[in-house]
């Protein structure tokens, strides 16, 4: 096992509690180690404080595994965290549900890691490569012992935009049936975004469609259809998806058509979601729902203050879409914008456009995807539901 340098902070304390980052400032500098490798954190004083997966290349320099000291990083401990992630998935979703995350990284003990589950496969995508060195042998066997007989295969970070790894079982097709309540989704595990769907979003698909039942909807970053699949699913009206991928507006197109929705009775807009939502309000237009989902606008806490100027852009325009006594759904899923700071952009953006936001719902991630209470950074997915008047 490797050694690393002590702590030049007391951050036991912190630690104890659950959370699983150590980041590089905290440690007294020394050489860069071995990516991957599991390393001992000890105080300054030389007592052991946290094992866990040593990343050089990150801000985040340790994940922490374990504070027990007695506790090996072996087959063992992986699967014991592996079937208690899937007893908890059992216990707080309905049975039968077949696209979900199995494993959530740091809030299933697992820094890193994370799996999700697309019907008969199974999609492995590790937040970091010293985390798949680390891990990625132990996290595979594991899966196998606990769910034989699925297929595997494995999204390396460094290979975004490339083929996954098939790891066991045979290729996956070219689109893999699953289901979000009664709707149903055909998804493309090898070169889909994440690791396919928005899973986190699932319960938030549901809810939202109860709202829509005879209105008119813009889904701006609409992927392959959620939110607004799920809207005409529950009877909207009509349905404007709006993405800037040519290839993810053809997927909703057969995600509509899958459930029996004409494609050709809704409207799908490849264009910037940003730029057309400004447009759709210069020429006036208004919807009685729209829903502005973006991707992360700040993937560090230097970009903070730009992405809330970006959210605060799009939620004023998008504000300004919606009719009078319309509901507007806004989501962040960047964990290092508050849901305070989320929430008092949308209220600035929206009086800058004379609108009011009356808060129906504060929702966040469905149960697949826990957070550790000691773990803020974990709870990273915003999604506020009003009424704007």
């Amino acid at each position: 096992m490797a050694a690393l340098p002590k702590l030049r902070k007391d951050l036991s304390r912190a630690i104890a509690r659950g959370h699983p980052w150590i980041y590089a400032e905290a440690f007294v500098p020394e050489g860069p180690g071995q990516s991957g490798a599991i390393v001992d954190v000890a105080d300054a004083s030389g007592r052991f404080v946290a094992r866990g997966v040593l990343d050089p290349s990150s801000p985040i320099r340790v994940r922490v595994l374990t504070t027990d000291d007695r506790e090996a990083i072996d087959a063992a401990l992986v699967d014991r965290r592996v079937a208690r992630a899937l007893a908890l998935r059992r216990r707080v979703l309905p049975a039968g549900t077949d696209a979900l995350r199995l494993v959530h990284g740091e809030a299933d003990l697992l820094p890193g890691v994370v799996c999700d589950r697309y019907a008969d496969t199974l999609v492995l995508r590790y937040d970091a490569e010293a985390v798949r060195r680390a891990l990625g042998r132990l996290v595979v066997g594991a899966l196998e012992r606990a769910l034989p007989g699925l297929r595997i295969i494995e999204r390396r970070p460094e290979e975004r935009g490339r083929e996954p790894e098939l790891v066991r079982g045979t290729p996956p097709p070219d689109t893999i049936e699953v289901h979000e309540g009664s709707v149903r989704f055909l998804v493309d595990v090898r070169r889909g975004q994440k690791t396919g769907l928005y899973l986190d979003q699932r319960e938030s698909h549901q809810r939202v469609a109860g709202l829509c039942t005879g209105a008119s909807v813009l889904d701006l970053f609409s992927y392959v259809g959620g939110f607004g699949l799920h809207a005409a699913a529950a009877g909207a009206r009509h349905v404007t998806c709006v993405d800037a991928a040519a290839p993810a507006l053809e997927a909703a197109r057969r995600n509509f058509a899958a459930n029996a929705v004409d494609p050709e009775k809704h409207a799908f807009v490849a264009a910037d979601s940003l730029r057309l939502a400004a447009d759709y309000r210069r020429e006036g237009r208004t919807f009685d729902v729209v829903v502005a989902d973006p991707p992360s606008f700040a993937p560090s806490e230097r970009a903070v203050p730009k992405a809330l100027k970006a959210y605060g852009s799009l939620l004023g325009n998008a504000a300004a879409l919606v009719a009078e006594g319309g509901i507007l759904v806004a989501a962040s899923c960047s964990s290092h914008v508050t849901e305070a700071a989320f929430l008092g952009t949308a209220a600035g953006a929206a009086a800058a456009a004379g609108k009011l936001l009356q808060i129906v719902e504060l929702r966040g991630a469905g149960p697949d995807h826990p957070v550790i209470v000691s773990f803020p950074e974990g709870r990273y997915l915003k999604v506020l539901v009003a009424v704007v008047s």
